[in-house]
């Protein structure tokens, strides 16, 4: 619950009022996630609650950064997949085996080494209590006591240790408990929660998607609209389904059990033009012009085909964009 907010004024007269004193705190009373963590174990907050005064937001540095672009399978809370699990510390983040894993902020590695069900996990600590762990990973790039920065690939995806199959498995910690992190990933480094003003159908997850995987909103709400009109029941007459219209052979490879379902079929399709753009250099047009008619059919023509459906489609993606607020 990091949207908790105390003005400091309330906050300084609070150690004398709970009788918690400062001197056991080593440092400012206000600023002390240990004397937030005892007004939680007192019960005058809820547990797991932050006091956010200007500028002492523990977890700005982390919001909205994702160690791997993937979708997630498996959230935070109760869970019994595994043999006497009965609770998940963190989330799952499907990726191949041996893709980059990126450290969500700057800070200083404390941990690595393969030592229980984690497998091969590496811990960064990024000070006032905050800790972020990768688990399940094939190989690390970092040794304890090297300073990381935000994005840093710190090392590779896996399978390792208790795990059902590649992905990475991410935590957030304070003062050593873990945390939720999805509502820090999906909030902004200001603390507030991802833009959700697409007036569209589906804006929300649209916004969340966008975000996950680094593209724009309004550019991702603009190739829904062309393809299915937000018609998450859409189909196609090549038999392509849902709101980014994939066909059975792209969804299956994207790990999409469900077109169908808005999310599922939302994240592959998204993860797939995020790709595109990396094969093609950033450039928006031959993305576009690949996600309609293959990356082959660029590749061969040097360009956007001189196919009027993909020429079309391009033009038409980047016009709704631009109505949208885009900078096609």
């Amino acid at each position: 619950m990091a949207g908790i907010t105390i003005p400091p004024e309330i906050l300084a007269t609070m150690p004398a009022r709970f009788g918690v004193r400062s001197p056991q705190l080593g440092g400012p009373t206000a600023n002390s996630a240990q004397f937030w963590a005892l007004l939680a174990q007192r019960g005058i907050v809820p547990s797991g609650a932050i006091a956010t005064t200007s500028g002492s937001d523990p977890f700005v540095a982390l919001r909205g950064s994702w160690p791997v672009s993937g979708a997630v399978t498996s959230t935070y809370g109760p869970r019994s997949l595994l043999p006497g699990e009965t609770f998940h510390t963190g989330i799952d983040i499907a990726v191949p085996e041996g893709t980059p894993v990126r450290a969500t902020a700057s800070g200083t590695v404390r941990f690595v080494g393969n030592t229980d069900g984690y497998g091969l996990r590496i811990e960064i600590d990024h000070g006032n209590g905050v800790t972020t762990l990768y688990a399940h990973l094939s190989a690390a790039d970092v040794v304890p006591g090297q300073r990381v920065e935000r994005g840093q690939v710190i090392g590779k995806s896996g399978n390792t240790g208790a795990s059902t199959g590649p992905h990475l498995h991410y935590e957030i910690r304070q003062n050593g408990k873990a945390i939720d992190p999805w509502p820090i990933l999906q909030a902004s480094q200001s603390g507030t929660e991802p833009r959700s003003a697409l007036q569209v159908p589906y804006g929300s997850l649209i916004v969340t998607v966008a975000q996950r995987y680094g593209l724009d909103p309004a550019l991702l709400a603009a190739m829904v609209q062309v393809e299915s009109g937000f018609d998450p029941r859409a189909v196609s007459p090549a038999g392509a389904k849902g709101l980014l219209q994939l066909m059975d052979a792209t969804a299956a490879a994207l790990g999409v059990r469900d077109p169908f379902d808005p999310a599922q079929n939302l994240d592959g399709g998204a993860r797939y033009f995020r790709e595109l753009l990396d094969r093609f250099g950033g450039d928006v047009r031959l993305a576009l012009a690949a996600y309609n008619a293959g990356p082959v059919a660029v590749q061969r023509a040097g360009g956007i085909p001189p196919y009027p459906e993909t020429q079309r489609y391009v033009e038409a993606v980047l016009a709704v964009w631009r109505s949208l607020g885009g900078t096609a």
